[in-house]
């Protein structure tokens, strides 16, 4: 977890929690077994992920490398062991746990040694889960909007995609898409937007001026359908693999 810009979410992290759209069960449905022991959240940020693994792993440790996030994840998540720490140098024992688990944020990872670190942590057979949540195509997007967004890439490091070289001992890499969506208000689409890295990081009266347009576009949208919530798409793409003995 080396990229800073990943790091700026801890600015607020009671904002990013009400206004990033939770992660939908359907991913870990997909990515673990039934009654896993020990889950490893890599980059678990506010917690929407390690949410989810509390209700259905016997244990789970939330990781990131953000002190004010992991502060929020000590509040909310008693129940989970909580550390400051990276996907390259994850504070868990060798072979100690049954999965680990990244929801949007294996784009922040250095993949050959975030999947080298999983690969130690994990017992023979155990899951290596990688997730992300965006929205799907829609006409409701301004250009400008998408522009700041595909600004936040990381040259270099593949976009929502679970690649691991071949001398690690995984094995065969699954993928499962799912497709699903939500009626948000004009509001909390743009509140949802304001939670984007890049987003946070536009000088404060660019980001005011982006996210003004974006809001009088969803309005007009919405009053030219005659309803007061838009339904937006979503996109879960999941990727997961096991460890070889």
């Amino acid at each position: 977890m080396t990229a800073q810009p990943g790091l700026v979410f801890g600015v607020d992290p009671a904002h990013y929690d009400q206004h990033r759209p939770a992660v939908p069960e359907l991913a870990a449905d997909w990515l673990l077994p039934a009654g896993i022991g020990v889950v490893v959240d890599v980059g678990a940020g506010t917690g929407h992920m390690t949410r989810i693994l509390l209700k259905r792993a016997g244990r789970v440790v939330a990781v990131d490398p953000d002190p004010q996030m992991v502060a929020w994840l000590r509040e909310k998540f008693p129940d989970a062991s909580v550390h400051v720490g990276s996907s390259e140098a994850l504070p868990v024992a060798d072979g100690c746990a049954d999965a680990v688990v990244s929801s949007n944020a294996w784009h922040w990872f250095d993949p050959p040694k975030a999947g080298a670190e999983a690969a130690r942590c994990l017992k023979p057979g155990g899951v290596l889960g990688v997730s992300w949540h965006d929205r799907g195509d829609s006409d409701l997007w301004l250009e400008e909007v998408q522009n700041v967004i595909l600004s936040a890439h990381i040259p270099g490091r593949p976009v929502h995609r679970l690649q691991l070289p071949p001398d690690l001992p995984f094995g065969p890499i699954e993928k499962h898409v799912a497709e699903y969506e939500r009626e948000m208000t004009p509001q909390q689409i743009c509140a949802m937007h304001s939670t984007y890295s890049a987003t946070i990081s536009l000088p404060e009266g660019e980001r005011a001026a982006l996210l003004g347009k974006l809001h009088d576009h969803l309005v007009a949208h919405a009053a030219e359908r005659g309803t007061a919530t838009l339904a937006i798409p979503f996109v879960a793409t999941l990727y997961r693999t096991h460890r070889l003995a």
